[in-house]
């Protein structure tokens, strides 16, 4: 059965790095016979590549001109294999076994037109300096309607830079482009078919520091009441205010570091705190202000009334307790019917095995690397799923399901049926 080819390298000259990763595709390819069908490539460069990358797709494009596709961002970091590249240069490049009917790219540059593909999923990277990324990404999922998002936003301090470049579409882009696709702000990405087998698991990296509460009361961004009182007050409770609200005039900054400490994870009513960890599908992020007059707490988005809202804080425990658990939701989705009875005595194979993953987590789950080294978090994925091939990045903020979250983690896998051995 066969892999997606993935080649990953790090050097302080760009040239290198993309030399070394062509040559290791090259293996890969002729290894399995696959000249034909990799029409499609990701790539993740570092932060410092940042500058480079239109050169960088150019010289990949040239060296493999089967791939008509390529999709992929710069990034705080690059995670390949078992390997954290840190702040160091790296390239990192995966070809997806998939027809040209089974996907669609769309970006700032050339945006998403209904054609005939209709969206299943989506691999999505962003901007998070963009001032408008919360309305472009409700717009995006509006246009892919009810397919599943997956990705992340990076906030480069003015070095973004993201591509969807389709050889079909090169002729009419912008001379300022240079032809590469690339662009900064705005999202871009790639959306799959039905037909293209991939699963998509979101991990939390928080730990619940409070009961989770009701919101009941609510004005636009700012949650009110919970459980009918004042949101602050309850959702916070575990904070000590003695010594700020104490004061005749309450220092702000002493008050803002204190909120800073505390995330919020909202969730849908019955989505409740799981043991050490908060809910899977809750949504984490930052507090956005708070509202003294009214006793208040700002958040980002939209809250609903109705939703629970639970104080939490990032935990190196709870992270790694919910990578076993999504990891063990991925094994038994792949192997709950790896053998079923056949219509003949014979047993028909009727499991899943990985051919390809992506990696994205937040760059605040771990303390940022200045040098390459082996990372554990990918070291468990590989352990709990094998030797697959495996590359992502490090994020602001992720994307799971469409929303945008905080320190959490999102592994996307391609799937093939098993074979059976004769």
């Amino acid at each position: 059965m066969p892999f997606f080819p993935c080649a990953h390298a790090g050097h302080a000259v760009w040239q290198q790095a993309v030399q070394q990763v062509v040559v290791q595709l090259h293996a890969q390819i002729s290894m399995q016979k696959l000249q034909a069908q990799c029409p499609l490539g990701v790539i993740y460069v570092s932060a410092c590549y940042a500058g480079h990358a239109r050169e960088i797709v150019a010289m990949l494009s040239q060296a493999l001109p089967q791939v008509q596709d390529w999709v992929g961002c710069a990034a705080h970091t690059v995670l390949a294999g078992d390997m954290d590249y840190g702040q160091s240069g790296a390239v990192a490049v995966m070809l997806p076994r998939l027809q040209t009917h089974e996907y669609q790219v769309f970006s700032g540059v050339t945006p998403w037109h209904a054609r005939q593909l209709v969206p299943h999923s989506a691999l999505v990277h962003g901007d998070a300096t963009a001032a408008l990324h919360t309305a472009d990404m409700q717009l995006l999922r509006d246009q892919l309607g009810d397919a599943r998002l997956t990705g992340g936003v990076c906030d480069l301090q003015g070095h973004h830079a993201q591509w969807a470049w389709s050889a079909g579409d090169a002729q009419h882009m912008p001379r300022s482009i240079g032809g590469g696709g690339v662009q900064v702000g705005g999202f871009s990405g790639v959306a799959f078919a039905a037909g293209v087998e991939c699963i998509a698991v979101g991990m939390q990296g928080c730990k619940p520091m409070g009961a989770s509460r009701t919101i009941t009361s609510v004005d636009g961004d700012v949650v009110l009441e919970l459980d009918g009182q004042p949101a602050l007050e309850v959702f916070f409770s575990h904070v000590d205010w003695g010594d700020v609200f104490a004061q005749r005039n309450p220092d702000a900054d002493a008050i803002w570091r204190k909120v800073q400490q505390t995330m919020i994870a909202m969730a849908a009513p019955g989505d409740y705190v799981q043991g050490a960890c908060i809910a899977a599908q809750a949504r984490v992020m930052r507090v956005a202000g708070i509202d003294l007059l009214r006793q208040g707490v700002v958040v980002q988005g939209r809250p609903q009334l109705g939703e629970t809202m639970t104080p939490c804080q990032a935990d190196e425990q709870a992270m790694r307790t919910d990578m076993r658990r999504a990891c063990a939701q991925l094994w038994e989705l792949l192997t709950a019917a790896a053998l079923q009875p056949a219509a003949s005595d014979a047993m028909a194979p009727m499991g899943r095995s990985i051919c390809g993953a992506v990696y994205i987590r937040n760059q605040r789950r771990h303390a940022p690397a200045r040098l390459p080294q082996v990372d554990a978090e990918l070291q468990l994925i590989r352990h709990a799923l094998g030797p697959i091939p495996l590359l992502g990045f490090t994020s602001s903020y992720e994307i799971d399901a469409g929303q945008l979250q905080d320190m959490s983690a999102q592994l996307l896998v391609f799937t093939q049926p098993l074979q059976a051995l004769i």
